[in-house]
């Protein structure tokens, strides 16, 4: 008798992961950036909510550029962020969590996997290393008002950046 339990226990097992091998979530990954809601709504934890929440997110901001990125996004944190980094891409790469506190820099064929801080938004900006919310934002203030950075050293010039940031953006950053 245990032996049947245990043989029908296997077999629910099996049908249930042949199942899965076959969701569409399985096939590829789902891009974010260009996801519908119900493409959304395939990823773990991601309900109707959170898939408007990804999709009012990106709308407003911008692509996003790493898996970290959604984090910002209400409702999403640590637990779902796990449950969906294998199955997310952004824009066709997929891109995994770089891990609490850093950040990846926005990859582009045109820059040389640079971030062009004279056209980039500002989540592409807080890619860069060391750069957050407040600092993007001042960048693309500064820009706006003064113009295109002539280098990346002008970004000294920006209220918040010195020399140890600057160190640190030398080879994530082009004017260019």
């Amino acid at each position: 008798m245990a032996v049947v339990r245990l043989l029908r226990r296997l077999g629910g097992l099996l049908v249930l992961l042949f199942a899965l091998s076959f969701s569409p979530a399985s096939w590829a990954a789902v891009d974010v950036n260009s996801a519908s809601q119900t493409e959304l709504e395939t990823l773990p934890g991601i309900g109707p909510s959170k898939a408007g929440a990804i999709i009012e997110y990106r709308s407003t901001n911008g692509p996003f550029v790493t898996l970290d990125d959604l984090d910002r996004v209400p409702g999403i944190g640590p637990a779902t962020l796990s449950n969906i980094g294998p199955l997310v891409s952004f824009s066709g790469k997929v891109v995994p969590a770089s891990g609490a506190g850093s950040q990846a820099s926005t990859a582009s064929a045109s820059s040389g996997g640079k971030v062009n801080v004279n056209t980039a938004n500002q989540t592409e900006l807080e890619a860069l290393p060391g750069i957050g919310p407040s600092k993007a934002a001042a960048i693309v203030a500064f820009r706006d008002h003064n113009g295109p950075f002539q280098s990346c050293g002008d970004l000294d010039r920006v209220k918040g950046i010195g020399p140890a940031t600057l160190a640190n953006l030398s080879g994530a950053c082009t004017t260019q």
